[in-house]
Order: structure tokens, then C-alpha cells, then sequence
């Protein structure tokens, strides 16, 4: 004969508490659901008992499988078979994938000019890649945690959606030099110019784009040209090729402005 055991209030009510707190507190991706009533004297124990906690670990886990009899005392491989289950757990439970791009890096092959490589880039800059049509779907699905994708394709089906991007105004003054030999050789007569001094500025914008976006754009224009008669700053230096001295004196500048457009991130599907 099976052995038998018979529970006071208390230990039925310490299971269902056990059972309880699982349902309150489900793994994630899987959401909490209704607990059940505890029991309070005078109780007599019935099939619908055993029957309910059966049914509410069986919701919190589909593997759950029971096989002692529900019928007659209460048998020990009832008892047994409840502590088993709660001690499962959840199953089945997955994270719903957000409908945004994660955090992380993601490896694509590129193809330019004929060649290919492989690149490793942030996932927002490899959506990006797509949205302007340098990468396809296959290569990005590939590079992209599993279903991500697919979840973002799901929740934004039009493929478009806010982009932000950046405005860049630099203004510099560039410097225009003039070499002369030190040792009676005359001038060098060599102008150049390098950057010497900069003021950038920077902007954000949001704007809605296409789901293919335009390429990345910029421009410059050149301001007014200013030539003096003697060199405003001067240094000395040695040509090693030469073997000579030289000084070299700032004779004159040109300011020049720079706009620059570039598309930083698709921001409904930047996870936050």
C-alpha cells in the first residue's frame, strides 16, 4: 500500500504559499499571474485541491506532469510530486525583444569597390548602414543578436522613422606663411597654410527621413583673403636636405567655414 501524508492547515498552506510566490515573481519574459486562496479551518481536503495546485504549476510550467492518483487519501507521491514541481519553477519564459536597437557590437562583410572585408561596428551604426542601402537584410539579420531584426522589422513595418542628426559649423582662420633663406640666399618664395586657430560649433537637429537616406553632405566656403606687408609672427627653422637656415614669418590668412551634415543614430529604435 502507498504510503500516506496527511498535511495540517499550516503545511497545506506553506505549499500553496510556495506556489504562490512563484506566481508573483515569474522569470523574465514570463508575466505573474493569479495566486491561490489559501485555506482556513475547518478545511476538508478534496480532489479540487489537489486538482487546482496541479493546475496552477502546470500554468507556471507547461512541463509539469503529474501522475500519482488524485483519488483517495492523500499519498505521499502527491505531496512529493507538488515539491517537485515548485522546485521547477518557470519554463518557457523568454525576454520579449524590444522593439529598439540593443547595445553591442555587431561584425558585417562589406563590399567596396570590388573588395570585401569584414567590419565591426555598433548594431545602431549597422541599422544605419541599412537604412541608407549599403548593407542588405540577410547581412544585417546575420550581425544582429537572434530575432532582433525581425522584432524591429515587426514593430516599425514602414522601415522608417526618426533619424537625428548633427549640424558642424567650424570657423578657423587659416594661416599663409612665407619662407626666407637666413644666409644671403633670398626667399625661398614658398607660401602654405595651416590651421591656427578654430572656433567649432555644434548643433543637433531631429528630422524624419526616409527609410533609404541621402548620403552624408557637407560644404565650405572661403571668406575674405588678408595679405600683410611684413610677417605678423616669425620662427626659425634648419633644412636638413639644404642644409641651410630659414625663417618662417605669417604674412597672411583666409577665414574658412565648414558645414557639416551626418546622421548619428535612428532614434525610435535606440534602446534607452
Amino acid at each position: 500500500m502507498a504510503a500516506t501524508y496527511v498535511l495540517t492547515i499550516d503545511g497545506w498552506n506553506g505549499l500553496l504559499e510556495r506556489i504562490n510566490y512563484l506566481c508573483a515573481h515569474p522569470s523574465e519574459g514570463c508575466d505573474p499571474i493569479a495566486p491561490l486562496e489559501l485555506v482556513t479551518a475547518p478545511h476538508k481536503w478534496s480532489e479540487t485541491d489537489i486538482a487546482a495546485a496541479r493546475a496552477k504549476l502546470v500554468e507556471i510550467c507547461e512541463d509539469n506532469v503529474f501522475y500519482a492518483p488524485s483519488t483517495g487519501k492523500w499519498l505521499q507521491d502527491i505531496i512529493d510530486e507538488l515539491d517537485s514541481a515548485v522546485d521547477n519553477g518557470w519554463c518557457n519564459c523568454e525576454p520579449e525583444i524590444p522593439c529598439c536597437i540593443p547595445t553591442g557590437n555587431g561584425t558585417v562583410w562589406v563590399v567596396s569597390y570590388g573588395a570585401g572585408y569584414w567590419v565591426t561596428m555598433p548594431y545602431w551604426q549597422i541599422i544605419e548602414q541599412y537604412l541608407y542601402g549599403n548593407l542588405d537584410y540577410s547581412s544585417v539579420e546575420a550581425a544582429m543578436p537572434d530575432g532582433v531584426m525581425a522584432r524591429i522589422v515587426e514593430c516599425y513595418p514602414g522601415s522608417s522613422g526618426w533619424i537625428s542628426y548633427s549640424l558642424h559649423h567650424d570657423h578657423w582662420v587659416d594661416c599663409v606663411y612665407q619662407d626666407t633663406w637666413l644666409d644671403g640666399g633670398g626667399k625661398r618664395g614658398e607660401e602654405y597654410w595651416s590651421t591656427c586657430e578654430i572656433d567649432p560649433t555644434e548643433v543637433t537637429y531631429l528630422g524624419r527621413l526616409p527609410s533609404i537616406a541621402s548620403s552624408y553632405a557637407g560644404g565650405v566656403s572661403v571668406g575674405g583673403t588678408n595679405y600683410g606687408s611684413y610677417g605678423w609672427t616669425c620662427n626659425y627653422s634648419y633644412d636638413y636636405i639644404e642644409s641651410r637656415w630659414y625663417q618662417t614669418c605669417q604674412i597672411g590668412y583666409f577665414e574658412c567655414n565648414s558645414y557639416t551634415y551626418y546622421f548619428s543614430y535612428w532614434n525610435l529604435f535606440t534602446c534607452h
